[in-house]
């Protein structure tokens, strides 16, 4: 039987008629599965348990896109500018959690649109709350509740992200309408927009650490640049485990 790494995936929580549902869309589980990995969703722990509960059970974590980021959490002043669909502070909380969680315990990380964004904040950076608004000479980057756009991203040719990609200019889709703004501290760029605005970073001491995207190549799974994504993850999980 071939071995399969556990992908823990972080649910897309949202508040409904007194409960809470996931929405986590399937292109993340089956491109985990294309990939050669066994995707599981990973459930919030106030019913009970620990995040050492999860994080020693699963080999891998994808950080999945989602709605704007508080802007309470990174210090934001201008809350007008938010979708009406602002993440559930429960799901911040588990995100940030098992994310640190899967560093001290180096599980890789793959993080994927506002998944990308929260690291940044993580780290201490913070987020442009509308980039059409607040940054001068932005490139049309698509709308996170309709059009989808495409453009290049220039990567750094010795980035992790451009040897696992196998290219260092990828075409990538685009439908968000935050991005980071001051880049959290340990972290370097290493991925930008033609406009400039990040797209890729990675740990400035541990490049190994994770590969976080602003774009979504789980939309893009016959594109072998971005299967490469996933692949590095399941792979990177793989060898973590059996090693």
């Amino acid at each position: 039987m071939v071995f399969k790494p556990i992908i823990g995936i972080n649910p897309y929580y949202f508040e409904y008629d007194e409960s809470f549902w996931n929405g986590t869309k399937e292109k993340y589980f089956r491109s985990v599965w294309l990939a050669g990995g066994l995707p599981v969703t990973l459930h919030h722990f106030s019913s009970g348990g620990t995040v050492e509960d999860i994080i020693e059970r699963i080999d891998g974590l994808l950080l999945v896109g989602g709605p704007d980021i508080p802007n309470t959490i990174y210090g934001g002043k201008h809350s007008e500018l938010l979708d009406e669909d602002v993440m559930h502070l429960n799901r911040e909380k588990f995100d940030r959690i098992i994310f640190l969680a899967a560093e001290s315990f180096r599980k890789p990380v793959l993080g994927i649109c506002v998944g990308f964004q929260h690291i940044n904040v993580i780290y201490g950076g913070t987020l442009f709350e509308d980039i059409p608004t607040q940054m001068k000479g932005a490139i049309d980057h698509g709308d996170p509740n309709g059009a989808i756009t495409n453009h290049i991203v220039r990567l750094d040719k010795n980035s992790l992200t451009a040897k696992v990609m196998g290219t260092s200019k990828p075409t990538v889709n685009s439908a968000h309408h935050q991005g980071i703004n001051k880049l959290g501290d340990g972290l370097r760029i290493v991925g930008r927009s033609p406009d400039g605005l990040p797209e890729v970073i990675e740990d400035v001491k541990d490049s190994g650490k994770f590969i976080a995207v602003q774009w979504h190549p789980e939309i893009l799974q016959k594109n072998k640049e971005q299967k490469n994504l996933f692949g590095w993850l399941v792979e990177e999980a793989k060898k973590r485990r059996i090693g």
